[in-house]
């Protein structure tokens, strides 16, 4: 097709999306919630796009064809969305640990809340704000109007995430999703000897712990502690008071919704079968999928249901499984209308349909083949709220899928992000750990026990009573060559590891038996009942694997310095006890004086050796374990009679506790009690790789400019990146167009995405942009982000802001001003690029003029911009329609053809508009022109 003969109105060309290959882009794996929500009047759409950090705003005035309207930047890592008025959403920004409240209106962040570490999910209730902190174990609650905060709710559970809101408003549920099965540890001092090896050619096993139920009398003298084992949280909206805990749901939880009566739970989970032991029983068949009934009466009734409840795992491969199984179920939605829940299957790529029983009615595929490249990874599902339509929100593959719920048909698959910083081994790679189908009967994915890349909070028994004897690494040095023997196959109970942090700490696993991530490939068959992966496709998932960062310490200081009060513990001298105070080490022939840092060497916190279970008296030789997450690993309380959030806590099988219990070893005994308080002080600060600022976030206006908080952090963040810490960035409106901004720590002055526009100081960076009640957003990215994130979202060498679409020219205000913005940059492939216009009046008739020529000419009272007349195949006029909020948005999907480019077009829109003195109102012009 010649440029000549391309028609605006018949730009329909679907293009496939372009992936950037950023080596920049550093992955913090985001723990969805909530990650779309359609409006209360079905006109909006709303999800996150967590790898370019923005909410993307669709309009459903056709639900069935949703189309962006805008990406609006917010926050580090949004994982969920909430609407609290037709013009306000919130976004919960998980490493930024902040809510952005964003108005629809205006396209920007108007306030952000800094709320704790890690937030999960955000409810409104009673005028009220209820924000789940996940790693601060809380809900936090605000004014929703003036965002004062109002109090915090402490849960006692591990990582609350999903909220949401009883019918009459007055509770809020809160759901816990690493509560755990209430199952524990017995030491290995106390525990019954293991049984023999089936293999006849292996000597008897080490002395291990064991897993057990908390609950068995059996264990009573031993496990003296209590696990309260809650689930779902519930909360006066008034009080703030707690008002039950419903236990025994699952083991980790995903997601809960409410009938309409707001009598019953439905909660989407997995069950893990912990208490089995070793790898060959366990073999496709750690976890069960399901939904939880809980009937909220007094007291509340738990009734879980087997998503797959026909299964036989006895055999593997099962491919008549495989077809049909729903696998980790993570997001529910309920069709009050039909009776029915629809549920995302993330491991599996289905959308099962259950009735109010859990009676399995239909399954839905999302994916047309089994490849792992192409799973979708459903994790997230809202229904428009007049229409038939059900959106899945596809983390995996970054697509949207609209389906007909009455027909069950799938309708549409789009893309929605307009760009993807995430290179292909992150993206294709990551789908190996979520991917069900890569079991033999399609019940659990490595996902199942790394939930989201990190750990359950539980210790799993892999031994196999059948295998080998394994050799110790080679080639280490003295004195870590020393007292190092075979390893046994029966090694016991070990708590779930982490994938974060992987790169660069030497073997893996927590004895050092896997030299790289590739030599965990036999799990999928051996665990997983599957086939092992081919090399090149566990190369890219190591690829992703090893590369996956830690957010930073949130008990760390900003500026990642060390307390020196209060004495006499304090973070300082715990440092310097960590890196200068020795200890003996008895290895057999010889005895070695060495430091913490010996061993847990910085900045990892390991030196990655293997080290004889001499040195700190275990029956095994393990790794030295890193000390990165060693604040995400605490809950553990063996205290007498004392109630536990968790069941395992550290060391290899989580045997000990807390850190001052770990220090009770022997080794420690010549060491004054203030001497491991102040050790204790340091590790609760220990840097996990990633500066504290980075994902901080201030939004300064006209009001608060001035605020000394403000200007405090300011200061503390130039500083910050002139250390290296972080990369500073900024966002705001000038002369109304969306500037990004990114401060040059050489010149400490701010570069700007325009070609031709600053750099600004300070002084003048805030002037620009504080006008008219616009705000200012700056925020610390990691270290490289910075261009990619303010300057040059796709990294082709020109400013964003030179890609972008301009306007020109006045509005003719009527009912109200007509504005004209597109959601995206004009690039060939885009494919969802689209026109969008606001201010109209409600349902108005009007037309998108456009053209390769401008006018300035007065028809109707209404001043035209663009020569829809002009002997040009590209002028004309498209008839559209406002919706009942006043706007629009057409799609002119740009073909991935180079001869497009350099092609430059204008567009109008125009109005019906009794309010208008000539009858007619109408937008500013706007320029496109083409890119790469």
């Amino acid at each position: 097709m010649s440029k000549a003969s391309m028609r605006i109105a018949a730009l329909t060309i679907l293009t496939t999306f372009v992936q950037a290959q950023d080596p920049s882009y550093v992955n913090y794996e985001a723990p969805h919630c909530h990650p779309i929500r359609v409006s209360a009047d079905g006109l909006r759409m709303f999800t996150v796009n967590s790898t370019d950090h923005r909410l993307t705003v669709w309009s459903l005035a056709n639900p069935r064809l949703p189309v962006i309207m805008a990406e609006i930047p917010v926050g580090q890592l949004p994982v969920s969305v909430t609407e609290r008025n037709p013009d306000e959403v919130w976004v919960v920004n998980n490493l930024s640990d902040s809510i952005s409240v964003v108005s629809l209106s205006q396209r920007q962040v108007t306030a952000t809340l800094r709320v704790g570490d890690e937030p999960a999910d955000v409810a409104f209730a009673q005028g009220k704000a209820f924000v789940s902190v996940t790693a601060e174990a809380a809900i936090k609650v605000y004014d929703a109007n003036s965002h004062a905060p109002l109090g915090t709710v402490a849960v006692f559970g591990k990582d609350p995430r999903a909220l949401c809101v009883s019918p009459n408003g007055n509770s809020i549920y809160a759901l816990i999703q690493r509560s755990g099965n209430a199952t524990t540890i017995v030491p290995g001092d106390v525990a019954p000897q293991p049984p023999a090896p089936t293999n006849p050619a292996l000597p008897p096993a080490p002395i291990t712990s064991l897993i057990v139920d908390a609950n068995d009398p059996t264990w009573a003298q031993i496990v003296n502690y209590t696990m309260p084992d809650n689930d779902l949280v519930e909360i006066d909206t008034g009080s703030l008071a707690i008002t039950r805990n419903v236990t025994a749901i699952g083991t980790n939880n995903f997601d809960v919704i409410l009938n309409g009566t707001g009598n019953t739970a439905f909660i989407a989970n997995t069950e893990a079968r912990n208490l089995v032991r070793f790898e060959p029983v366990l073999r496709g068949h750690a976890i069960d999928s399901r939904i939880t009934r809980v009937t909220l009466g007094s007291p509340a009734t738990v009734t879980p249901i087997d998503l797959n409840p026909g299964i036989n795992y006895a055999q593997l491969p099962n491919p008549a499984a495989l077809s049909t199984a729903l696998a980790e179920p993570m997001a529910l939605v309920l069709d009050e209308s039909r009776s029915e829940i629809y549920i995302a299957a993330h491991g599996t790529d289905r959308i099962g349909v259950t009735d109010l029983s859990g009676n399995v009615l239909a399954r839905i595929d999302l994916q047309g083949t089994s490849a792992t490249a192409e799973k979708r990874g459903p994790r997230g599902l809202a229904l428009h709220p007049t229409g038939a339509e059900l959106y899945v929100y596809n983390r995996l593959s970054k697509t949207l899928t609209t389906i007909d719920r009455l027909s069950r048909a799938v309708l549409r698959e789009q893309n929605f992000q307009s760009w993807d910083p995430e290179s292909d081994d992150i993206a294709i790679g990551r789908k190996f750990l979520y991917d069900a189908k890569l079991a033999g009967n399609g019940s659990m994915s490595c996902a199942s026990c790394h939930i989201d890349g990190d750990i359950d909070g539980l210790a799993w028994d892999l031994g196999d009573p059948g295998g080998s004897l394994e050799q110790p690494p080679a080639g280490q040095p003295l004195p870590f060559n020393l007292g190092l023997g075979s390893m046994h196959p029966m090694k016991g109970p070990m708590t779930t590891q982490t994938f974060k942090g992987l790169d660069g700490v030497g073997p893996l696993h927590w004895r050092g038996d896997k030299p790289d991530f590739q030599a965990f490939n036999p799990a999928f068959d051996g665990l997983m009942g599957g086939a092992q992966l081919s090399t090149a496709d566990m190369d890219r998932y190591a690829a992703y694997a090893t590369k996956i960062a830690y957010p930073g310490n949130p008990h760390q200081n900003l500026d990642r310095s060390l307390n020196t009060s209060p004495g006499p513990a304090n973070q300082q001298t715990g440092f310097d006890t960590f890196t200068n105070t020795p200890v003996s080490l008895n290895l057999g022939p010889i005895t070695i004086q060495a430091t913490c840092a010996t061993c847990h060497s910085m900045p990892t916190g390991t030196n990655g050796m293997v080290t004889s279970g001499q040195l700190m008296m275990l029956t095994q030789d393990m790794k030295v374990p890193h000390l990165r997450n060693l604040y995400r690993k605490l809950g553990f309380n063996k205290g007498l009679n004392q109630p536990s959030k968790l069941g395992f806590g550290l060391i290899n099988d989580g045997s000990i506790d807390t850190l001052d219990h770990f220090l009770q070893a022997p080794q420690f005994d010549s060491w004054p009690t203030n001497r491991k308080d102040d050790l204790v002080e340091f590790l609760r600060v220990f840097d996990t790789g990633t500066a504290p600022l980075v994902g901080y976030r201030v939004v300064m206006d006209a009001a608060n400019q001035n605020n000394p908080a403000i200007t405090n952090d300011l200061n503390l963040m130039r500083t910050r990146a002139t250390a290296g810490d972080i990369d500073l960035i900024a966002e705001g409106k000038v002369n109304g167009n969306y500037v990004g901004f990114s401060f040059d720590t050489n010149t400490q002055s701010w570069n700007t995405d325009r070609t031709g526009s600053g750099p600004y100081t300070q002084a003048q960076l805030e002037a620009q942009t504080l006008q008219g009640g616009a705000t200012l957003s700056f925020t610390g990215v990691a270290p490289g982000e910075g261009t990619r994130s303010a300057l040059d979202r796709d990294l082709d060498g020109r400013p964003d802001g030179d890609d972008a679409t301009v306007q020109y020219g006045n509005a003719t205000p009527g009912t109200d001003t007509p504005t004209i913005h597109s959601n995206s940059e004009p690039r060939i492939g885009n494919a969802n690029f689209a026109i969008v216009g606001s201010g109209a009046p409600a349902n108005a008739l009007g037309f998108l003029l456009h053209g390769d020529s401008q006018i300035n000419q007065t028809m109707f009272g209404a001043t035209l911009l663009v020569d829809t007349f002009a002997p040009s195949p590209l002028a004309g006029r498209i008839l559209r329609f406002a919706d009942p909020r006043g706007e629009v948005a057409t799609v002119l999907p740009l073909p991935a053809d180079p001869s497009y480019i350099g092609m430059t077009l204008h567009f109008q829109h125009a109005w019906s508009d009794p309010l208008s003195p000539g009858g007619f109102s109408a937008s500013p012009g706007m320029t496109m022109t083409i890119r790469p």
